[in-house]
């Protein structure tokens, strides 16, 4: 404590003018401890509650977990601060109190430090876990990691003292709500990359992406079919069940009998921060290049500031294209036709889930009817991303701007596709199951004009996500495929556009109860196991599959509706994933945590109109459709845009790009495929609001691996042009080698 129990001065002083006395001060002190905390809160409480004006620390929407982090830290501060202030106006002597706060032997909660340093190392050795290391540099890096847990875990004991030494006294206990709470968050961590292999922060920032908090949203989105009170209620009492866990143990003699004076714990951090420092030192002579990078990338917390390796392996200043103006006095030739072309979009369906045995219209759609196109990739490892990427015809690194100034400005241009359809005069119909305000999805993907659209279907903002949200979705897909054969009877013939967005292949893989599924043996439990062995990653696919086989036969039943409307061979059908699914193959399970091809490669299925020249092509991307699109109705090329027609003949396979804002433990925010190359890049801050204007290469993949240890410094940017010769032209209008990493 700061101060002496049962400490008096009678003496009055003199602040402002005013004589202010003891007792009047003992008063006083809780409201100047909890204004303080208060007055730090209030800009976060504004901000993000009521989507009012930020304060320049208060970081933006999509930043909720780094808000709620920066709030405590805050709060902690001001609180403090407003016990320093009542101290001073109480008459009270700051520097004495504070050396007897020091000198102070106070019961150290000894078992709370080891159980909160325990779980610290445990979840960086999940985050290094699956990283080629080698055994001794696992070892020295695990060493370092759990020095610093020390110093972290010390600092926020030393933290929440302090302000709850300068509390009154029956609030004294307050701040340790916070301490206690810490290796619980740890473990959510922890929970977060085994299953997913993404930290918890990527999902509790999302809860204000659309400027506002809206917990409902997010849970419907994640499959988690309760209601938001349920979830606050439990988290609230999880903090408060450790808390009292926590105080209970302080409590005991034999869990609390270490008792020493604060200089000494301040010493003994001191120490240990001196440990990381040598750990890091010494490392850095002879730990490899990669392992170094990895070490500390794959971290966000670091105390050695003055010893990080580069981000990459190499740096390349970039100046991204920016994203094509169309020019709308440009318009398709009176006689060029105008086909009907309908989207069926297919949530979280990778390329090799249109298979035979679970999908057999769209196999042999595949293989009949579709152009041939080798390898497919998303542009993105998450849906909003992907379906910008799509419809922009644009790597998804603009999103976040975009997404950010519909927030600011709620509103938004058209889209690429969408404006080349207006110009052509089309009539089009958007369907889909879900909610299009969540993540802005149908701004940033439709743009804001709504009624630019004859049919703009959607589940109805605010609905209750949660109360058999999902048990309806196979219902509502029935109802857009058939709402749009419906339109299709009073439509024009030709110059229809129609896209439809599916949702039964979401986790949960969901399907009708009359629906006769292939794999009656499949997984029917809640959730996904942490360690799952072969036959239980078995029986979860078995499970999407059935939900692919679901969609398989509605997109049947669709386009024998349009057969019998003699709509069929002059259309235009795509079917396509937003991204993948991944089911263990890299140690996750789902998507948006990497961009290997689990998660990005997914099938691009596409009729075109009979007679159409369609060359086979070695591989496509969600990219390549907006020059199809061009193409197709006689529009010229626009420059900048990094996609392909996939109507022009090709003699070598083009790189296809993917593009990740949730990054995952890897860090890696942009991947480039071609043949059985692979090159990754990562930056500073994916969530950017611009693109970046640095990158970093973090390694080459071939066929056999890394080839970056191998490969001289001085030959990676060769090596990079040589395997991957028109991405950079694609992507940037400047690409320069500006770091060599040593």
């Amino acid at each position: 404590m700061l101060l002496k129990e049962g400490e008096r001065d009678n003496t009055a002083n003199r602040v402002g003018g005013c004589v202010m006395n003891r007792k009047l001060s003992d008063r006083w002190h809780g409201p100047f401890w909890l204004g303080g905390a208060v007055l730090v809160l209030l800009p976060f409480f504004i901000a993000i509650a009521f989507d009012g004006p930020r304060a320049p620390w208060v970081k933006g929407a999509g930043n909720f977990g780094g808000n709620v982090i920066l709030a405590i830290w805050l709060a902690l501060g001001g609180a403090t601060l407003g016990g320093l202030v009542w101290l001073k106006l109480s008459g009270r002597t700051m520097a004495g109190s504070f050396r007897r706060w020091c000198a102070e032997k106070h019961q150290f909660h000894w078992m709370w430090f080891i159980l909160s340093v325990g779980f610290f190392g445990f979840h960086n050795y999940l985050v290094l876990d699956g990283f080629p290391f080698t055994w001794f540099e696992k070892m020295s890096a695990m060493l370092g990691r759990i020095l610093t847990g020390a110093v972290v875990v010390g600092g926020y004991w030393l933290a929440c003292g302090l302000a709850g030494a300068l509390a009154p006294k029956r609030m004294r206990r307050w701040p340790w709500v916070v301490a206690a709470f810490l290796p619980f968050v740890i473990v959510a961590d922890c929970i977060a990359i085994i299953v997913w292999k993404n930290p918890v922060i990527n999902l509790v920032n999302q809860l204000d992406e659309m400027g506002r908090f809206d917990l409902g949203a997010n849970l419907a989105s994640s499959g988690v079919a309760v209601p938001p009170w349920v979830v606050v209620v439990g988290f609230f009492g999880i903090v408060w069940g450790v808390y009292l866990l926590c105080h209970w143990l302080a409590d005991r003699k034999w869990a609390s009998r270490l008792k020493m004076p604060r200089w000494a714990l301040v010493v003994f951090l001191l120490g240990l921060w001196g440990g990381v420092w040598a750990e890091k030192a010494v490392g850095t002579g002879w730990k490899s290049r990669n392992a170094l990078r990895w070490e500390h990338n794959v971290y966000d917390i670091h105390l050695t500031r003055g010893l990080e390796p580069p981000l990459g392996v190499a740096e390349f200043q970039v100046k991204f294209f920016p994203k094509a103006v169309p020019n709308s006095e440009v318009k398709p030739a009176d006689d060029v036709k105008r086909p009907d072309i309908f989207i069926i979009m297919m949530e979280s369906t990778r390329q090799d889930a249109i298979a035979p045995g679970h999908a057999p219209f769209l196999t042999d759609f595949r293989d009949n009817e579709c152009q041939q196109l080798g390898r497919t990739w998303a542009t993105s490892n998450s849906t909003a991303l992907s379906w910008y990427g799509l419809f922009h015809g644009v790597l998804p690194v603009f999103w976040a701007g975009d997404k950010a100034s519909f927030v600011d400005k709620k509103e938004l241009g058209t889209p690429a596709w969408f404006d080349i359809l207006k110009r052509a005069d089309y009539r089009m119909e958007i369907r889909t199951v879900c909610d299009l305000t969540y993540r802005n999805m149908g701004a940033t993907s439709f743009g804001s004009k709504e009624d630019l659209f004859h049919v703009y279907a959607q589940s109805r903002e605010g609905e209750i996500h949660w109360q058999h949200y999902y048990e309806q979705i196979p219902d509502r897909e029935k109802e857009s495929f058939a709402s749009a054969l419906q339109s299709l009877q009073v439509s024009p013939s030709s110059g229809n556009f129609h896209f439809i967005a599916v949702e039964s292949t979401h986790y949960g893989y969901r399907w009708p109860e009359d629906f006769k599924v292939p794999y009656e043996d499949h997984y029917d439990g809640a959730g996904v196991p942490s360690f799952p062995d072969e036959e239980e990653i078995a029986s979860i696919k078995r499970r999407y599959h059935n939900s692919v086989a679901w969609v398989d036969y509605q997109v049947e039943e669709f386009v024998n509706g349009l057969k019998e409307m003699g709509r069929y061979d002059d259309s235009i059908i795509m079917v396509t994933g937003d991204h993948g699914e991944e089911f263990y193959e890299n140690g996750s399970w789902f998507h948006s945590s990497s961009l290997l091809p689990a998660q990005t490669q997914v099938p691009i299925l596409i009729k075109w109109p009979k007679g159409t020249n369609a060359p086979p092509q070695p591989s496509a991307s969600h990219l390549d459709l907006v020059p199809s699109l061009r193409d197709i109705l006689g529009l010229p090329e626009v420059l900048g845009t990094p996609g392909k027609s996939l109507l022009k003949a090709v003699d070598e396979e083009q790189t296809q790009i993917t593009f990740a804002c949730n990054t995952g433990v890897s860090g890696v925010c942009m991947a480039w495929y071609r043949d059985d190359w692979v090159a990754t890049f990562r930056w500073e801050n994916p969530f950017s609001y611009e693109p970046p204007e640095k990158i970093h290469l973090d390694d080459i993949i071939g066929p056999e691996g890394s080839v970056m240890e191998a490969v001289e410094p001085a030959e990676w940017q060769k090596l990079l042009l040589e395997k991957f010769p028109d991405a950079p032209e694609r992507l940037f209008s400047e690409f320069s080698l500006v770091i060599e990493a040593p």
